[in-house]
């Protein structure tokens, strides 16, 4: 029987032939390391590991060390995908982890700009320089697509499609491509961006002032200190703050529900239907203020006058 260090590299190995990104084949190694953690101090081996052992002695373990139940839920899926794989390779007899279910989650508190902030931000941006147009520019997409920050770092100029007013994500979350429209405004404004860019020898969209790639880190320090100078202090900035912005949005717009799932590159209509249920209490107003039948009842109180309501 292999010790518990080669079946996490043949597991590793394993996701990295499936082409996994490198972001979760390091999830997946950390979330194992962190069972390996609580097997050690429980005192046991991975192959004494029951369903029942699991369930009443690891999964306790875990909520100890903290309260978060979305980081809990990580790790049982980890531990899921791991048994999984040992009983394909014959290491294991069953998967003994298969039962596990997730905790349930409340939505938390999901931040977005208001139409104020995004009016601060969009004006705090030297657009007379090439950085600050940049700046301006990469905001502007950002609100107008939904896209995540490393899908927004991995743009190239060949993924700005101006005649389709389209943008494309080469690789989204789980390497899935996708287009993204974008409308007149940040298509007129991507136009005066390419031509200030000029041709380099990069195809990345983004670059900085040496003709280098804008990376990830440097986009993120930039949002941030535009928030800060902007004096935006009450939600968090972040290039996700941008994404439950666009959805908000674009849900509070007449937008429907599996469009934004395409959109936003969701595998998952659970994940889309999250924002409809945090932002219902917006959709009820929006939709107070657009049902088609209270406008018919200003114009006409008469038709309806059996219900007993009165026009204003």
């Amino acid at each position: 029987m292999n010790n518990w260090s080669s079946l996490v590299q043949l597991f590793l190995m394993d996701c990295k032939s499936r082409n996994l990104t490198k972001p979760t084949i390091r999830r997946y190694g950390n979330g194992l390391k962190k069972l390996e953690q609580h097997l050690n101090t429980q005192h046991l081996e991975w192959f004494d590991l029951t369903p029942d052992l699991l369930k009443h002695r690891i999964i306790p373990s875990m909520l100890d060390e903290t309260s978060a139940l979305r980081t809990v839920n990580c790790n049982l899926a980890i531990i899921k995908a791991f048994f999984a794989f040992l009983v394909a390779e014959k290491q294991a007899d069953c998967n003994i982890a298969d039962g596990l279910k997730p905790f349930k989650i409340q939505p938390s508190l999901m931040h977005t700009f208001t139409d104020a902030h995004l009016t601060r931000l969009f004006t705090e941006p030297d657009r007379s320089t090439f950085t600050g147009f940049r700046n301006y520019m990469m905001l502007l997409i950002l609100l107008e697509t939904g896209i995540r920050l490393n899908e927004l770092t991995q743009l190239q100029i060949t993924d700005v499609l101006l005649e389709e007013g389209m943008v494309r994500v080469r690789q989204g979350k789980g390497r899935k491509a996708r287009m993204v429209p974008i409308q007149r405004i940040v298509s007129h404004e991507l136009q005066l961006y390419l031509l200030e860019r000029g041709t380099l020898d990069t195809d990345r969209l983004w670059i900085t002032l040496d003709n280098r790639p804008f990376d990830e880190g440097g986009i993120r320090s930039m949002i941030s200190r535009i928030c800060k100078t902007a004096n935006i202090q009450d939600v968090q900035c972040s290039c996700h703050t941008f994404r439950h912005t666009f959805a908000k949005k674009f849900l509070l717009n007449g937008g429907d529900i599996f469009s934004l799932k395409n959109i936003l590159g969701h595998s998952r209509i659970e994940t889309t239907e999250m924002y409809v249920e945090l932002f219902s209490r917006d959709l009820q107003t929006q939709h107070e203020k657009f049902s088609p039948l209270e406008q018919i009842f200003q114009e006409y109180p008469s038709l309806f006058a059996e219900s007993g309501v009165q026009g204003e």
